[in-house]
Order: structure tokens, then C-alpha cells, then sequence
């Protein structure tokens, strides 16, 4: 009985040592791959038998093969990369609108100094056609420059839905993928069958689906996680993900949840990640671009229609208005900017004098008219005061988004780190534990042969 039991324990020996072989191979095999988290061969000693009043092991058992992960860590990789998400999100948008809202030499900043420098050069010679035209096609470059602005606006706005749209589908996706994965992993280590695997894709999609929309999540008992968005609205219950639908409502995209029979509309301020950041520029930060430009659109073109109604045409006509623009609500200004347009159409209407009849070396009013440019008409400030606070906020928008990216990169880098510290896979240490593993199994490899041998003498007497 003895020898037998000997057989045991080496044969033990040799199972426990190869199980360590194959989990250092497989680490080895897993070093690049994403989102894996190394694997540890735990073992356990099998209980001891009496013999002849002495207490004899039988060898050695795998209790289980771990997982090295910390729940603390991925915790904190799932919040930043959320804030990450968020950041780059805006990134390319926001780069977008600094260039639209920027002060270049075919900026509206010199537009506005051009049309008072016309308006100016016409004070010198009133009747001068070229002069006129110049007065003409100053307005028309302002009014082309605001039009175009709000366009490339909208243009952005259409480029944030499609990403937001394509965002949804592949959000949709990896729900469902971690619903299936919940259900793998319960239906597998009910059985005893390591999931650790399954673990690390489901810990990966989480990730993923993080720095889409800012998630949270908890583990139940049974293992299975359970999903929520930030303001706590349901998409993943154990095996069932609901689903978040996109629909399109007077041209802008809108999203809602499906939960059985309820629809949940969803907002800025239900998401993280991505589409966080596409919510809030679609939705808050590129609408007040467009009112301030409607703003600016609005009180320019009542100040100068106001003098220019005030003063006589070359035909001898009371001045019209420079400017025509639709009114919207629910203020006066909206529209103001996409739908500004020149009222003149011929350089005889332009008001440059203010007396009761035409003269043609009245200049009154072209110079009432250049008198706009240093008076503070629109929010305290000039007009080109104005459109250079706008300009001068988006570019801090873009600084501050891109400090608050590289900072969250910084943060993704160093958590990354103290992830790799606890999952990652050292070569190193693997190279070590395979030897350790090699050596193992050649002394159980030797531990039989010698208890063979035995055997042999013993049959052989």
C-alpha cells in the first residue's frame, strides 16, 4: 500500500506541474493580447492517509486557476476612460470651429473693418461709384461670411449625429455581447470551468462601452454584471441588454431606451464618454455659437438700417434698409445670422447724405454710418469687440479641452500602469515559473521511475 500511494502522490506531481506549464505557456501565448489578465496556478495539498500509525500525504491537487485582477483598478480605468472619451469626442468638432469662428484675414472680424473702412472711404467722395460698390460689397461680404458660418455649423451639428448614430449601433452591439457573457460565464462556472477568459473580454467590453457612455456597473453573487448608464436608466440586466434606438425628429437625431414596454427618452446629462461630449456640442455649445452670431447678425444690421433709413439715396429717395434678415423666436435676433442679406441692389440707393434732398457731396451720413464702429451697440461692446470675445471663447474652449485630454491621458497612462503591475504579464516572471513548472515535473518524472524500480525489486523477491 505504501508504493501505491507513492504512485499517487507522483502521479499527482506530474498533473500539477504540467497544469503550471500549461498556465505559464498560456500567459506567454496572452502577453499581447488585449484586455488578458495574467493567470495563477493555485494549489492545495491532498489530505493525508495513516498507515501503520504514521500519517502519509498523498501529493498535491490545483485548487483553481486565478485570475489576478483588482476590482479597484478597473473601477478607475472605467471612470477615465469615460472623462477620455469625453475629451476626444469634442477634440475634432471643436478643432472644426475654431476654424469657422477664427480671426484670419477672411474672418468676419475683418469683414466688419473692411465695411467701416468703406463706408469711411465713401465720406471722402460720396457720388464715386466705385466707392459705392465697395459700400455695397462690404455688406454683402458680411452677410455671406455670417451665412456661411452658421452653415458649416449645421454641417458640424450633421457630422456629431452620424458619429453619435454609428456610436449607438456599436454601443448596441457590445451590450448584447456582455448580456451573452454573463450568461457564458454563469453557465460555465456553475459546471467548475474557468472563465477567466470570458472575464477579461466581458472586463475589456466594459471598457469599451465606458468610453462610449460613461457607464456604471456592479457584479451580482451568480457573477453576472449589471450594467447602468450615469443616471442610472437600465442597459444590461443579467442575460437581457436593452436597447438604445435613434430616431430622427425634425432633422436632429434623438435617442431613447426600449425596456419591455417603456420608452425612456435619453439626454445629455444620461451619458458619459463620447456621447457625452457630442450631446453637449450638438445640443448646448454649438445652438449658443449660433445665437451669439444671431446676436451679432441682429444688432448690426438694425444699427446701420436704422442711420441708413435716416439719410437720402442719390435718387433723392429717403434711405431703405441696408440689411434685410428673418426674425424668428423666441427671441428677435434668431435667424438672424443664416438669413442676413444685402436690401440694396443698386449702388444709386445707397443713403450717403441726410438732408432733405440729394446733394452730391453730402457725406453726413456715410460718416454717421462710419460712427458705428467704436460705439459699444451690442453687449457693452463693438462690433468687432463682440465677435471677438466669441472667437476668443472658442479658442479657450479648445485649450481647456485639450489640457483636459492630456490630463486624462496622463491618468489612463498611470492606471494602465497599476493594471499591468497586477494583471499584465511579465516575461520575465513567466520564463522563471516555467523552469520552476520544468524542474517540478522532471523530479515527479524521477520520484516514479525510482518508485517503479522499487515496485520491480519487490515483485522480483
Amino acid at each position: 500500500m505504501g508504493l501505491m500511494a507513492s504512485l499517487y502522490a507522483g502521479r499527482s506531481g506530474l498533473f500539477v506541474n504540467q497544469k503550471g506549464i500549461e498556465v505559464a505557456g498560456n500567459n506567454v501565448a496572452n502577453v499581447n493580447t488585449p484586455g488578458y489578465s495574467k493567470q495563477s496556478l493555485r494549489l492545495g495539498s491532498l489530505p493525508t492517509l495513516e498507515f501503520n500509525g504514521q500519517m502519509i500525504g498523498q501529493g498535491a491537487f490545483v485548487t483553481s486557476i486565478d485570475r489576478n485582477t483588482n476590482s479597484f483598478v478597473l473601477s478607475q480605468l472605467n471612470n477615465k476612460s469615460a472623462e477620455l472619451g469625453e475629451m476626444n469626442a469634442k477634440s475634432l468638432p471643436l478643432t472644426e470651429i475654431e476654424r469657422i469662428i477664427g480671426i484670419g484675414d477672411s474672418s468676419l472680424a475683418n469683414d466688419i473693418v473692411d465695411f467701416f473702412d468703406s463706408w469711411q472711404k465713401l465720406s471722402d467722395n460720396p457720388s464715386g461709384n466705385i466707392e459705392r460698390q465697395q459700400a455695397m460689397q462690404s455688406g454683402t461680404d458680411i452677410a455671406k461670411n455670417l451665412q456661411g458660418m452658421v452653415h458649416d455649423l449645421s454641417a458640424t451639428i450633421e457630422g456629431l449625429n452620424d458619429d453619435m448614430s454609428a456610436n449607438i449601433i456599436d454601443l448596441n452591439r457590445k451590450l448584447q455581447e456582455i448580456g451573452d457573457l454573463n450568461s457564458k460565464i454563469v453557465s460555465s462556472e456553475s459546471t467548475g470551468i474557468s472563465s477567466n477568459a470570458l472575464r477579461d473580454q466581458r472586463d475589456l467590453l466594459l471598457q469599451e462601452v465606458s468610453e462610449t457612455a460613461g457607464i456604471t456597473y456592479y457584479e451580482e453573487n451568480n457573477g453576472m454584471i449589471s450594467v447602468q448608464l450615469p443616471n442610472g436608466t437600465p442597459l444590461v440586466t443579467a442575460s437581457e441588454a436593452n436597447t438604445i434606438k435613434t430616431s430622427w425628429v425634425s432633422g436632429s437625431l434623438e435617442l431613447s431606451l426600449t425596456s419591455g414596454a417603456t420608452t425612456i427618452p435619453l439626454n445629455g446629462n444620461s451619458f458619459g464618454g463620447e456621447i457625452k461630449g457630442q450631446l453637449e456640442l450638438r445640443d448646448e455649445y454649438i445652438p449658443q455659437l449660433v445665437d451669439q452670431l444671431d446676436q451679432l447678425a441682429y444688432g448690426l444690421a438694425e444699427a446701420i438700417n436704422t442711420v441708413h433709413n435716416s439719410g437720402i439715396d442719390a435718387n433723392g429717395h429717403p434711405g431703405g434698409d441696408y440689411f434685410t434678415f428673418s426674425s424668428g423666436s423666441p427671441n428677435p435676433w434668431s435667424g438672424a445670422a443664416s438669413t442676413l442679406t444685402m436690401a440694396l441692389t443698386d449702388t444709386s440707393q445707397i443713403a450717403a447724405g441726410s438732408g432733405a434732398s440729394y446733394l452730391p457731396g453730402d457725406n453726413s451720413n456715410c460718416l454717421n454710418i462710419s460712427s458705428l464702429r467704436d460705439q459699444t451697440l451690442i453687449n457693452g461692446s463693438t462690433f468687432q469687440e463682440y465677435y471677438g470675445v466669441i472667437a476668443a471663447d472658442v479658442g479657450l474652449e479648445v485649450s481647456q479641452n485639450n489640457l483636459a485630454m492630456t490630463s486624462a491621458n496622463d491618468a489612463m497612462l498611470q492606471i494602465q500602469n497599476m493594471r499591468d503591475e497586477t494583471s499584465g504579464v511579465s516575461l520575465d516572471e513567466e520564463i522563471l515559473m516555467l523552469t520552476q513548472y520544468q524542474t517540478g515535473y522532471e523530479a515527479a518524472a524521477k520520484y516514479l521511475s525510482t518508485i517503479d524500480e522499487m515496485l520491480d525489486t519487490l515483485l522480483r523477491m
